[in-house]
């Protein structure tokens, strides 16, 4: 039977009517999230700017080298987990009884100054580990999440993967250094191998149903074998990451901020530049900008005014009033009603530049 012919009316009209559908702001509606404490970031993570971010219940990594924000942007999801994750009203999970942050430093080292930056209570409420052997770190993983209970929800940071070795290489280097034996490189592959065969595979099984969230951080390597394709850097962990995790982000260093004060030059902070490599949740390849400023954290003001008017002090019209983008800054940090005026304008900008780069087509089943 030969199908019926559209009329170009009706053809114009499924255009239009894609045009003006609003843009889906998940693929999967049934994920929730958890604020990354930057609008721009969450938009870029999930589509949602208030209520987005990363995707909860799920596996997520965060990939940079040094000093690109990686620890600093998962204190800043910590910390909001920390003081708000009670306050959700979640669909698919039940009522949260008790929350967890665990934060397992394997490399040893924490720089900044947590409490001050994010309060005693913060400080004091995390739980700070450091396990640096592999299968120690996957079992303790393993084991938290099988003794969760109904209403427990636990936010894991794994700092980073590159610090956890296999526990047979570490026996192998205490006995190397107590013979003088020589060194080898195999315990990479050996890490490698357990994550890929054994860890990640069960740990998903393990994680369907319960409120966990693993967000690994993992440093970058220059990848010998790009030969001009591909990219220059990797990282390590092998292809778990690329198969097992629901979000992955590359942090960039993208600037510094400089000050000077009697003829003395400082760098106050830097700006990451975020790159959204994988997304299982909602759109992936978008970017943020994020603005860190030492001792304080992201800032968040400062990356939303710098989406809509750009990186530059200048003059500027919001919510119909000439203004500086540094008096603006200003004032949505001492007035939440400017602030709350500030995200709606982000998200309507996000959302209106999303609606004008989609694909137009009519639909093909109605």
């Amino acid at each position: 039977m030969a199908r019926p012919k559209k009329s170009i009316d009706s053809i114009a009209s499924e255009i239009k009517d894609s045009i003006d559908a609003p843009v889906v702001e998940s693929r999967n509606e049934s994920v929730e999230f958890i604020s990354t404490g930057c609008i721009p970031f969450n938009l870029a993570l999930s589509q949602k700017g208030r209520n987005g971010g990363i995707a909860r219940g799920r596996i997520i990594n965060f990939v940079g080298d040094g000093s690109s924000g990686k620890t600093i942007n998962a204190l800043e999801i910590a910390a909001w987990y920390y003081y708000n994750i009670k306050n959700v009203k979640s669909k698919l999970f039940p009522n949260i009884k008790k929350h967890t942050v665990v934060f397992n430093n394997g490399e040893g080292v924490m720089d900044f100054p947590v409490s001050e930056m994010y309060g005693n209570d913060f400080y004091n409420g995390v739980e700070w580990v450091q396990i640096n052997q592999a299968e120690k770190w996957g079992l303790d993983v393993q084991r938290r999440i099988n003794g969760m209970k109904t209403g427990e929800s636990i936010l894991y940071i794994c700092d980073s993967l590159d610090s956890l070795i296999p526990e047979a290489a570490h026996d192998r280097i205490e006995k190397q250094i107590k013979t003088g034996g020589k060194a080898d490189g195999t315990y990479g592959l050996e890490a490698q191998k357990y994550f890929s065969t054994a860890f990640f595979n069960d740990l998903c099984e393990r994680m369907q149903g319960k409120d966990f969230t693993l967000l690994i951080i993992s440093q970058v390597r220059e990848n010998l074998n790009a030969m001009g394709y591909g990219k220059k850097f990797r990282r390590n962990g092998g292809k778990a990451l690329d198969f097992y995790t629901h979000q992955v982000a590359w942090l960039y260093n993208k600037e510094k901020f400089k000050k000077t004060f009697n003829g003395n030059e400082r760098i106050f902070g830097v700006s990451t530049l975020a790159k959204i490599e994988r997304n299982k949740t909602a759109i992936p390849y978008r970017e943020a900008e994020i603005p860190i400023m030492f001792d304080y954290g992201v800032d968040n003001i400062t990356a939303m005014t710098t989406f809509l008017f750009g990186p530059k002090d200048k003059n500027v019209e919001f919510d119909g009033q000439e203004t500086t983008k540094k008096d603006l800054i200003n004032l949505a940090y001492s007035d939440d009603a400017v602030k709350e005026k500030l995200i709606d304008a982000v998200e309507e900008e996000w959302r209106y530049i999303e609606e004008n780069v989609k694909t137009v087509r009519p639909k093909k089943y109605s």
